[in-house]
């Protein structure tokens, strides 16, 4: 994922965290300055969230695209700066629409046709403009042509200006780590023009939403009112959206994390006019061996939390692609908890919580007490105090070739930092953002310290 090898250690941050000056995005100042914090504090890896464009949710994992990228992020202040240089004209531009015809048509296509519907969802879409035949997408197209111009160069800026930051961050040491999640909003491009990669019913509509059974983030399990994939036995469709997917992966990231990875094996799904969920079979080991062989250059982290069935662990296991232990579930169970710092195996990244965890102070102060008594016996502590700055080194120090810590654990925030809390809408999810002059050289001193010589990443 960068030129360094051995042992590597990141930091986790998404895009929409860094501070926005006026005008200048994600793309501006302040995320050349987090690359330049990340060389200073010795980190190798910078680890995000999905680019793509939100909706009202804010989740980046329910995106109007799998392809597209978020406005909200470009510089425009950069833009206006040099307007020739972003024009829609040219070679650069010809080119950037060359190689992206297979999803920016039809992506340009529905978000214009989406912002002419008020940005009414594709589900309450008239049936001709929901399902069209292609003499209706045709007059769509021509009716639509100033603003299909106008989103095709939001994307060509964008796509520009992240290919600028990578470079940067590249040419510093820092590879960036992007992330696919498994399913697609039913609100998307994707889902209007690639229906036959979907189980779908006679009307269009989905025939079944992902989810999953009841687990540690929901008791009553969740429903992700995400459509499902058809696979067959040579793949279909759905092998040739996902080859995209991960090409497309292979020109903007130096690995990718790969969300809910298991369902590559088997998935669960819940009938779309309700009843209970079931698990359906997965393309299994032949689509990942696909994967394997068509990118070998692009590393890959395997999502792996959650029960897993036989399946879903066999799967990982052959895939070779590197697990996901985190340490917040190391200390629910006994010794045998796989997230436990002395069973993490080398092939693994080690993460102290994930975009869906609390911090770990948050942790700390949350966590069931009987968690919270074996994790300090487990440290020999006398206290829970220590115990957020206990697991952090434990990350470090593990056996794991990567360890990623999420940027808040760094700054000892605590449970109002949480990025996310599954199976929850509306809150403060997706809406922490790093305070101003939070990234301290004495805080970039400490983690390359920790990092460097204490623990050798």
């Amino acid at each position: 994922m960068s030129a360094r090898t051995g042992r590597r250690a990141g930091i986790l941050l998404p895009m929409t965290a860094l501070p926005a000056g006026r005008g200048a995005g994600a793309f501006g100042k302040s995320a050349y300055d987090f690359v330049d914090f990340l060389v200073a504090a010795g980190q190798s890896l910078w680890q995000i969230l999905p680019v793509g464009p939100v909706g009202k949710s804010l989740s980046p994992y329910q995106s109007g695209s799998a392809f597209a990228g978020n406005p909200d992020f470009i510089d425009r202040a950069a833009v206006c700066r040099d307007p020739e240089r972003y024009a829609p004209k040219g070679a650069v531009f010809a080119k950037f629409i060359r190689e992206n015809a297979a999803w920016l048509e039809g992506y340009a296509l529905f978000e214009a046709v989406r912002r002419t519907r008020r940005g009414l969802p594709l589900s309450g879409w008239p049936d001709e403009i929901r399902n069209p035949p292609l003499r209706a997408r045709a007059a769509l197209l021509e009716s639509c042509s100033g603003e299909i111009l106008r989103i095709r160069h939001e994307q060509f800026c964008f796509f520009r200006q992240w290919r600028e930051l990578k470079r940067y961050a590249n040419l510093k040491g820092v590879g960036i780590i992007g992330d696919l999640p498994i399913y697609v909003c039913e609100d998307s491009a994707d889902f209007w023009l690639r229906r036959s990669a979907f189980d779908v019913a006679e009307d269009g509509r989905p025939a079944s939403s992902a989810g999953v059974p009841p687990d540690g983030f929901s008791k009553s399990g969740q429903i992700w009112n995400n459509p499902v994939y058809v696979w067959n036995k040579s793949g279909g469709q759905a092998c040739s959206f996902w080859r995209e997917r991960l090409t497309q992966a292979a020109r903007l990231y130096d690995g990718v994390r790969i969300d809910h990875f298991r369902a590559f094996a088997d998935y669960y799904a819940f009938p779309a006019g309700g009843g209970k969920g079931a698990w359906r079979p997965g393309p299994g080991k032949p689509f990942t061996d696909r994967i394997r062989r068509e990118f070998p250059g692009l590393s890959i982290i395997a999502e792996d939390l959650g029960e897993l069935s036989e399946a879903a662990k066999q799967l990982v296991a052959d895939s070779g692609f590197p697990g996901m232990k985190v340490l917040q579930f190391a200390f629910s169970g006994g010794a045998d908890n796989p997230h436990l710092p002395h069973n993490i195996q080398k092939n693994a990244v080690v993460y102290t919580g994930t975009h869906d965890n609390n911090t770990l102070l948050g942790w700390r102060r949350a966590a069931p007490r009987r968690e919270l008594s074996f994790a300090m016996k487990y440290f020999g502590l006398r206290t829970g105090e220590d115990l957020p700055a206990a697991l952090l080194a434990a990350a470090l120090a593990s056996n794991a070739d990567t360890a990623i810590i999420p940027l808040q654990d760094w700054l000892g925030l605590g449970a109002s930092a949480r990025l996310n809390k599954p199976a929850t809408v509306g809150g403060r999810n997706w809406k922490w953002r790093l305070p101003e002059g939070a990234l301290t050289r004495s805080l970039a001193a400490r983690i390359r310290y920790q990092t460097q010589e204490l623990y050798g990443r």
